[in-house]
């Protein structure tokens, strides 16, 4: 949580994950949707689509694999 999620409070105006569907595959679950924010150090706003991977054992959430539109996150924060 501190590594992924409260990082991005701090580097992004109004921070949100807004998921579309999620997909129960037994022991796994996917998730995807959209990153929204604005990237305070620019001023650009996020629309970067995401898929979430949770890894589920005894009820507990395992593992945790995330994937985004990295080329579009780099074009709102300035790195390209």
């Amino acid at each position: 949580m501190n590594g992924v999620f409260a990082r991005c409070g701090g580097e992004w105006d109004g921070f949100a994950v807004e998921i579309d569907e999620i997909i129960d595959a037994g022991d796994t679950i996917i998730a995807t949707g959209r990153y929204l924010g604005t990237y305070i150090t620019t001023g650009k706003p996020q629309n970067t689509q995401i898929a979430h991977i949770w890894r589920i054992k005894d009820g507990k959430a395992v593992a945790f694999q995330q994937h985004a539109d990295t080329l579009h996150v780099a074009r709102v924060t300035g790195s390209v």
